[in-house]
């Protein structure tokens, strides 16, 4: 009987993973079943999420067009949900309509700071984009009602002048 590289692969896999749990088991300590489990990161098509961050190994390419194979790391989907929550819940309720633009833009920008030095790697930039452009949506939507305005999307370049003027920060 032949077996094939990705079946002695996943043998070698469950092997370590019997072993990480023995070890585990030793220091008094359990992997969760749900949260512990074998990717095939070879083919590229699978990745897994680990501190906030989704792994996946991909191809890139030199300046010399030369191929390589790396692992690259973006902001995972649940991540991106609980920023977005962030945002919401601080520009949403009528309760925060009296607070000034300048408080907002404070209160963001600590928030924004810190996402950056956590989440930003050289591949992160089209979820960061993303993000940037909902804050900013947010903001103008809030600015909208504070100014009791019907149509939010006219306030746009209000709050980007005032952004700048108050200096919110963005992800980039």
């Amino acid at each position: 009987m032949q077996t094939t590289s990705s079946s002695c692969a996943r043998k070698d896999a469950l092997h370590a993973y019997k072993l990480i749990q023995t070890i585990m088991e030793r220091l008094e300590l359990t992997l969760h079943p749900e949260k512990t489990r074998i990717v095939g990161l070879w083919t590229g098509k699978e990745g897994f999420d680990f501190l906030g961050m989704h792994h996946r190994k991909t191809k890139a390419e030199t300046s010399q067009n030369r191929v390589y194979y790396t692992t690259q790391q973006w902001l995972c989907t649940k991540a991106e949900k609980h920023i977005r929550e962030v945002v919401k819940e601080r520009l949403a309720p009528p309760k925060m309509r009296h607070v000034s633009f300048q408080e907002h833009v404070d209160w963001l920008n600590l928030r924004i700071q810190g996402w950056k030095n956590y989440y930003t790697t050289p591949y992160s930039s089209k979820w960061m984009t993303k993000l940037d452009w909902y804050i900013r949506s947010r903001l103008t939507k809030w600015y909208a009602k504070k100014r009791q305005r019907n149509c939010w999307r006219g306030s746009g370049y209000e709050v980007k002048s005032l952004s700048q003027m108050y200096g919110l920060k963005t992800l980039l």
